[in-house]
């Protein structure tokens, strides 16, 4: 089965991001390109749509509700304006 992978974002999510995403079906990951840029993103089980998108959603309603993403990057990472929430809605 592939997966269905969407809210690439900069910076590194904490563990908060990580239960956020669990409650949903997703999981979380945080990754460290070579040349050392910090990103991160959301994968889970392509089922397909609509399946796919209220699964997404739900993940983004919830780290909206936690504060965004900002509030769940590690400090290092935090932004004074995050410009990458590539989140799309189906």
């Amino acid at each position: 089965m592939s997966e269905y992978m969407f809210g690439l974002h900069s910076g590194h999510l904490t563990a908060k991001a990580d239960r956020i995403a669990r409650k949903h079906g997703a999981v979380h990951i945080n990754y460290t390109e070579p040349n050392g840029r910090r990103r991160g993103w959301f994968a889970g089980p392509n089922l397909g749509a609509p399946f796919d998108g209220e699964m997404g959603n739900a993940v983004w309603r919830d780290i909206e509700r936690a504060g965004g993403l900002n509030a769940l990057r590690y400090k290092r990472d935090q932004e004074e304006e995050p410009q990458d929430t590539e989140h799309s809605q189906p």
